[in-house]
């Protein structure tokens, strides 16, 4: 073999390899892109779901997921009688959270929602205690991920069975609790908001946070 016949082997090898090299690259590449349209990716370990959103609840201390189809948002905080002030109350929405869908929102104010205008979910500390549990008996209770639920024929209010109304049990005397109006306003007639099939998809999202 002649010296340039070598150099010509040689030369083709490389470029062999680099073919090789540039067919790896590209198949990775097009295996990257096909999990992509899949869906798939690296679980992180704080993925909560497709369609979920993390909301960090700080003044209540949890955090939790919810649909990507509604807003999170507060109540409209009314001012309360001079009495109620002087007696240290607060308003008892003050700290919860809200959920509503973007129609239901209208061009009302996401952060000012007025207290029972809307048909929405509240998530909210709750005052409930052992005695009230005596009094106001759940429908049902059970565990998810740790969590102790209670699932309520109404809310123990002014709006009663009017609400789906659930209390989360982290232990120790802490409480959490998820509301919901239980109809759409304003029909001819009464219509299901299913607003407890998307608090039951929320419930085992629920961690508690230090406050």
């Amino acid at each position: 073999m002649t010296s340039a016949d070598a150099r010509f082997t040689a030369h083709r090898k490389r470029c062999r390899r680099q073919a090789s090299l540039v067919t790896v690259l590209a198949l990775a590449a097009l295996a990257s892109i096909a999990c992509q349209a899949n869906g798939e990716q690296e679980d992180t370990g704080d993925n909560p779901g497709a369609g979920m959103i993390w909301y960090e609840a700080e003044q209540l201390g949890v955090r939790f997921a919810y649909p990507d189809s509604f807003l999170a948002g507060r109540f409209r905080e009314d001012p309360l009688p001079p009495a109620a002030l002087d007696q240290g109350m607060e308003s008892p929405f003050r700290n919860a959270v809200v959920l509503l869908s973007r129609e239901t929102l209208g061009d009302h104010d996401l952060q000012a929602i007025p207290v029972g205008e809307l048909p929405v979910m509240w998530i909210d500390r709750s005052i409930v205690t052992n005695g009230a549990f005596r009094l106001f008996q759940p429908d049902s209770t059970y565990e998810t991920r740790g969590l102790s639920v209670a699932r309520f024929p109404g809310f123990p209010g002014p709006y009663g069975d009017q609400a789906h109304y659930y209390v989360v049990d982290f232990g120790g005397g802490d409480y959490v609790e998820l509301g919901a109006h239980r109809y759409w306003f304003r029909t001819e007639e009464q219509v299901e908001t299913r607003y407890d099939q998307v608090i039951e998809t929320i419930i085992p999202t629920l961690e508690r946070r230090p406050r």
